[in-house]
C-alpha cells in the first residue's frame, strides 16, 4: 500500500493513531472509476425486465444462503428456501447429511413442504406420493396406473448444496458451475481465523422492504453515508481512513474502531469509550465477558480515568479495546490466536456477490441477505443474523427462530433504523424523471464493482464466472 504526500495529508489520522491494514487494503483516491462505473442508469433499480433478467441470469445460476446448518439441525429438519419463482427444500437426512431437493411434487408440481419442520419422509399433500430424506422415490398411490413412472425418473431432483461456516449454501443449477469453495475463494480463507463454524445465530430477522434488493444490499457497501447518516457513532469510528479491497467477484472494506471519525475535532478519551460501549453492537460482548469476570461492564473504568473523566491509561482508548477484546476472548474460551491485534477491534466487512454481507468482528458477526421480490422491482427481503460465538464453557444457545418484522412497526436499533428510513426514499427518487443515471465516487468503489461483477452475469450468463477469486 503506498500513497502519495497529498493522499496522507487527507488521511492524517492513520499516522496519529496508528492504524494498520492489509497491504492489499487501497485508499479510495487510488480507484479511479471509469464514465461506465461510475454511472448507472436507474432502470437498472425499477424495471420489471431487469429484474427478471437479474433472476433467470444470476439468482438462479449462483451460490446464494438458503439457511443456517443449525436450522437443519437433525434428521428430518427441513427449510424451504424461496427466490423468484422458484422453491427448494433443504433437508436433513437419516444419514445426517444436507441435501436440497427442487420443491415441487413430480405429479402435479405442488409444494412438497412449506415454511420450515420435521419429517420422516418427504410426502406430498395433495395426492400423496412419496419420497426419503434423500429425494428416493417411496411411494405412489395406486402406482399401477402410472406405468411409466420409475424410481429413477421421479426421484426428486437435487440441486447444489454445501456448507461455510455456519451456513447453507444452495447453487439451483450447478452443473458446470464452480464449487462453493471455489466461488468464495480467498474470501473462505481469510475468514478461518475467526472460527466462525463455531457461531450462532442469535437474531435471524426477515424484513421485507420497500426497495430495489441492489438498492437495499449497496446501502452497506461503503462508508460514506457515515457521516449524515450516523452521525452519533462517529467518536468511535473512522469512516474516513476506510480501506477498500476488490477481489474476484467479492470485496471487503476495513472499518477502524475505537478511533473517532476525521470529520470530528477535539474527541477525548471518554467520548469514544461511552460511544462505543453505548453504541456498538459489538460492545455487549465486552460488557458480558465483564460480567462474567466480575468487574463493572458500565462507567469509566476507574484505573483509565481519574475523577473528572480524564485519561489516564497506557495507550490509547483503541489498544485498551483490543485488549478487552482479547481478554473477552479467553474469559469465554475463545481462539483468537490467528487473528491480528487490529482484526480484534476493526470492522472487517466483506461483500459475497450477489447479496451477502458480513461486518466481521473477534467473536461475532452481523450478517446480511438481501434478496430480490418475485416480480417488483420496488420490493426485496433483507435478512439479518446476529450472528455470537457462545461461551465455550456453556452449553450453546438453542438455534434462534426466524421472525418476519414489520419496520413500520418495530425497531431493529438505532443504526439500522437509520438505514432503513434512507432505503424507501432511494427508491421512490429513484422514479423521478429527470433523473436518468445515478453517480459512484471512489468511496463507493465497492458499489460500483458489484454492478461490474452484475452486468458480466447478465451479459454471458451460461459461463462458470468465479473459478479464480
Amino acid at each position: 500500500m503506498t500513497i502519495g504526500d497529498d493522499i496522507k495529508a487527507y488521511h492524517s489520522n492513520v499516522e496519529v493513531h496508528g492504524l494498520k491494514y492489509p497491504e492489499d487494503a487501497e485508499y479510495p483516491e487510488t480507484f479511479v472509476l471509469t464514465a461506465q462505473e461510475s454511472h448507472v442508469p436507474t432502470e437498472v433499480y425499477t424495471s420489471e425486465e431487469q429484474l427478471a433478467r437479474e433472476l433467470k441470469q444470476v439468482w438462479y445460476r449462483v451460490w446464494q444462503v438458503a439457511c443456517r446448518t443449525e436450522e437443519v439441525e437433525k434428521p428430518g429438519d427441513y427449510m424451504e428456501y424461496e427466490i423468484g419463482d422458484q422453491s427448494f427444500l433443504v433437508v436433513r437426512g437419516d444419514d445426517g447429511q444436507l441435501r436440497a431437493f427442487q420443491n415441487a411434487c413430480r405429479h402435479r408440481g405442488t409444494l412438497l413442504k412449506h415454511g420450515t419442520g420435521k419429517a420422516k419422509e418427504i410426502k406430498c399433500p395433495f395426492h400423496g406420493w412419496c419420497w426419503s430424506l434423500k429425494g428416493e422415490l417411496k411411494d405412489i398411490p395406486d402406482r399401477h396406473l402410472f406405468p411409466g413412472v420409475t424410481d429413477d425418473t421421479h426421484a426428486l431432483p437435487e440441486v447444489g448444496c454445501d456448507t461455510w461456516s455456519g451456513f447453507v449454501f444452495i447453487h439451483p443449477k450447478p452443473e458446470g458451475a464452480p464449487t462453493l469453495q471455489e466461488f468464495l475463494g480467498r474470501f473462505g480463507s481469510e475468514m478461518d481465523p475467526y472460527h466462525m463454524d463455531r457461531y450462532r445465530a442469535t437474531m435471524h430477522a426477515r424484513i421485507p422492504l420497500d426497495c430495489n434488493w441492489k438498492v437495499a444490499l449497496e446501502a452497506f457497501l461503503e462508508a460514506y453515508h457515515v457521516g449524515v447518516t450516523h452521525p452519533q457513532i462517529l467518536p468511535y469510528l473512522d469512516d474516513v481512513n476506510t480501506l477498500h479491497t476488490i477481489f474476484g467477484d467479492h470485496s471487503r472494506m476495513i472499518v477502524p474502531y475505537g478511533v473517532p471519525s476525521m470529520r470530528l475535532e477535539h474527541v477525548d478519551e471518554a467520548e469514544i469509550y461511552e460511544s462505543y460501549f453505548g453504541r456498538s453492537a459489538h460492545a455487549f460482548r465486552l460488557a458480558e465477558a465483564a460480567k462474567a469476570s466480575g468487574k463493572s461492564a458500565t462507567g469509566l473504568p476507574a484505573d483509565m480515568f481519574d475523577e473528572d473523566g480524564a485519561w489516564i491509561g497506557d495507550g490509547t482508548m483503541r489498544d485498551y479495546l483490543i485488549d478487552r477484546t482479547s481478554e473477552a476472548g479467553r474469559t469465554f474460551g475463545h481462539d483468537y490466536s490467528g487473528l491480528t491485534k487490529e482484526q480484534l477491534i476493526d470492522d472487517y466487512d466483506y461483500h459475497i456477490f450477489p447479496g451477502l454481507k458480513f461486518n466481521s468482528h473477534a467473536g461475532g458477526a452481523l450478517t446480511f441477505v438481501s434478496r430480490p421480490h418475485g416480480t417488483d422491482p420496488n420490493k426485496c427481503f433483507f435478512d439479518i443474523y446476529t450472528l455470537v460465538w457462545p461461551d465455550e464453557n456453556s452449553t450453546p444457545p438453542d438455534p434462534a427462530p426466524m421472525i418476519e418484522v414489520d419496520i413500520s412497526k418495530q425497531s431493529m436499533g438505532t443504526v439500522l433504523d437509520q438505514d432503513f428510513d434512507n432505503l424507501w426514499k432511494v427508491q421512490r427518487g429513484l422514479h423521478n424523471s429527470s433523473l436518468e443515471q445515478v453517480t459512484f465516487g471512489s468511496s463507493e468503489v465497492r458499489v460500483a464493482h458489484f454492478h461490474t461483477v452484475l452486468n458480466r452475469y447478465l451479459q454471458e450468463p451460461s459461463r462458470s464466472l468465479n473459478k479464480e477469486n
